[in-house]
């Protein structure tokens, strides 16, 4: 069974929608026109009600005014005045004290109608159902000196009947053209509202088969499904451009550690034929692998901190460093470490001035960045840091005069394994990897990293954080 709904379950969007519009939009028709149906229902039976014991009342005060002595003369001279009274499928009879009809007046194509007799001491007005139809019995008495009876008002409610048959049909077929139209409308309007999703998949279809340069066309709609197709766009934009970065990475890394390898394998194989029995040959060998070896493990453990530092997440609203002591510090190591440079410290910082960042990330980029500007600085270069409190974050500048970075590479020296000068680099013991550390750790925390050149020669890394409240 289930395979068998399954099978007619509407895939398509489109009709969905239009089967759930159709749908509202019935069962809110249905419900208008249950309570209206009932409401007129009984609007219409009360009309026929009142309509009915009006004549009951007339025939009633008619054979009142007659006195008490009214007789049974009396009674058939007033038969035409009774069909003057009586409206149209009403059926009006004169019974005695016993139930015996004394006078009947009905149409001549009106069926005679067998209600059981039924005394009464006042005025009764009763509505009977059956299977065929419903109909209308009042009773009232008369009293006089020479006649005792009932006056009895028979009324089928034909009229009633044909009004709510005819008003049921229109109903059912207004509900009907109503879910056939709004399915109908709905299903175009689904079309349409579901145009940009199509393209959308297919979009999606296109980067299945063919890469991440596919990108969904932009309906300025300014609804919804506008807004996903920019964000969809935008999403696929920075995974092409991750994808691209982490392709890159793979390359440099295994470039970075192929070389290392292939000296290692050298010497490995030339211990293996010669170094056993040459002690020089052993040492050098030896002594060259080790260093390989270091080259190897500080690399892995520069790509082990990039690793954890995509990965870390922080509550921004507890984490905190007071800058002028994390600098400070790493001023006093470095000026003890490179004795042969100037450190400058330019220290324009409030005394309660906190940053949202924790120290020890903010001691390793500030280690960072003075470790890049010794190595590319002539020795007894003067490296500046600054410090300064701006209106919405503070300020880190490190100032030195190396070598420099052309104008066209600053935008990229933030990028894994990315050097100006590779084999220079190589000669300085880097990887590139330490200002995309930097870089990550300032991003984690909704910093910024800038590089700019120092004018006449060498490199200004500038960074922003946020103030911590």
């Amino acid at each position: 069974m289930n395979t068998f709904l399954n099978r007619f379950k509407p895939s398509s969007l489109k009709v969905k929608w239009a089967l759930a519009a159709g749908s509202a939009i019935f069962l809110a028709f249905f419900l208008f026109s249950f309570f209206q149906y009932h409401a007129i229902s009984k609007w219409m039976v009360d009309e026929e009600e009142n309509n009915f014991g009006r004549v009951l009342d007339e025939i009633t005060v008619f054979f009142k005014q007659r006195g008490p002595n009214i007789q049974l003369q009396d009674i058939y001279d007033s038969r035409d005045l009774m069909k003057q009274i009586a409206e149209k499928d009403q059926t009006i009879r004169i019974l005695d004290h016993q139930g015996n009809q004394v006078l009947e007046i009905r149409s001549e194509n009106e069926s005679a109608f067998y209600v059981p007799f039924h005394p009464v001491r006042e005025k009764s007005v009763t509505l009977i159902e059956s299977e065929k139809n419903q109909m209308l019995i009042g009773r009232s008495p008369i009293r006089s000196n020479q006649f005792n009876g009932y006056i009895e008002i028979i009324q089928p409610l034909n009229r009633y009947e044909k009004i709510m048959k005819n008003l049921f049909w229109m109903m059912t077929i207004t509900g009907v053209l109503a879910l056939l139209i709004s399915a109908i409308i709905g299903y175009f309007m689904a079309k349409s509202f579901v145009r940009p999703l199509n393209k959308l998949s297919e979009t999606m279809r296109s980067i299945e088969r063919k890469g991440f340069h596919e990108r969904v066309e932009i309906v300025k709609a300014h609804d919804e499904i506008s807004d996903l197709s920019q964000i969809f766009n935008k999403m696929m934009s920075e995974i092409e451009k991750s994808f691209q970065q982490q392709q890159q990475f793979v390359e440099d890394a295994s470039h970075e550690l192929r070389t290392p390898i292939q000296v290692l394998e050298g010497h490995l194989a030339l211990l293996n034929r010669w170094g056993k029995k040459d002690p020089t040959i052993l040492e050098e060998s030896l002594q060259v692998s080790l260093e390989e070896l270091e080259r190897v493990k500080r690399l892995i453990g520069e790509l082990l901190e990039l690793s954890r530092a995509d990965r870390e997440k922080f509550d921004l609203q507890t984490v905190r460093a007071n800058p002028q002591k994390v600098v400070d510090k790493v001023i006093r190591d470095f000026k003890f470490l490179h004795q042969e440079h100037t450190f400058l410290c330019l220290d324009e910082l409030d005394h309660e001035t906190m940053v949202t960042i924790m120290p020890r990330h903010l001691e390793q980029i500030m280690i960072i960045l003075l470790d890049n500007a010794v190595k590319y600085s002539d020795t007894h270069s003067n490296i500046e840091i600054k410090l300064v409190n701006r209106e919405e974050d503070m300020m880190i500048e490190v100032k030195d005069e190396g070598i420099g970075i052309p104008e066209e590479d600053l935008p990229k020296i933030f990028d894994r394994f990315y050097r100006v000068d590779k084999a220079r680099s190589r000669e300085k013991g880097g990887y590139g990897l330490g200002l995309a550390i930097a870089s990550k750790l300032i991003q984690n925390y909704n910093g910024e990293i800038l590089a700019l050149r120092n004018e006449p020669a060498g490199t200004i890394i500038r960074i922003s954080l946020k103030y911590a409240h």
